[in-house]
């Protein structure tokens, strides 16, 4: 009886140890890649045009150890402000493995927060209220957090998606 017990033991440490004493991820290994950011034009909104913060990116691990399970928090700041504007959480990295040299599918994030205007998009960055914004990017697993990237958003404004055949 004592040795299945023991018997038991060993292998709930085995499958223990291989899911949490493998080779550590570094975080910092990942490197934010193919960014492309603006202001995408959300459409109409109580009668005013809303437009708001975008980007999207790849993830690349230049690592020498597989990563998965990697959650990700964009955080928007408008200059000058003292806290964040919105953020949001996303899936990096899910249950399939980014191997050492691979890069994830495109992440994109639009903020929920973002201007309303009344003018024409295009006069988003004359109005008088417009502040630029800069994206931060953190990287979390196993409850440590790894800022991995801040990029200010372009100037830009990204056209509303429509479905192919929508009207």
């Amino acid at each position: 009886m004592l040795s299945r017990w023991l018997l038991a033991g060993v292998l709930a440490c085995a499958v223990v140890g291989s899911v949490s004493c493998g080779p550590g991820i570094d975080l910092t290994k990942l490197k934010v890649t193919d960014v492309f950011s603006g202001w995408y034009d959300f459409g109409v909104v109580d009668g005013l045009n809303k437009l708001v913060p975008s980007i999207s990116f790849r993830l690349q691990n230049t690592g020498d150890v597989p990563v998965t399970e990697v959650q990700l928090t964009v955080s928007f700041w408008q200059d000058g402000a003292d806290g964040e504007w919105d953020s949001k959480e996303v899936a990096g990295v899910g249950g399939t493995t980014l191997a050492p040299g691979s890069s994830t599918d495109p992440i994109l994030v639009r903020a929920g927060a973002g201007y309303t205007l009344a003018q024409p998009r295009a006069e988003l960055f004359t109005h008088r209220l417009f502040k630029d914004a800069t994206a931060k990017i953190f990287a979390k697993r196993n409850g440590k957090i790894v800022p991995i990237g801040q990029f200010k958003l372009d100037r830009r404004i990204i056209p509303h998606a429509t479905t192919a055949g929508a009207e």
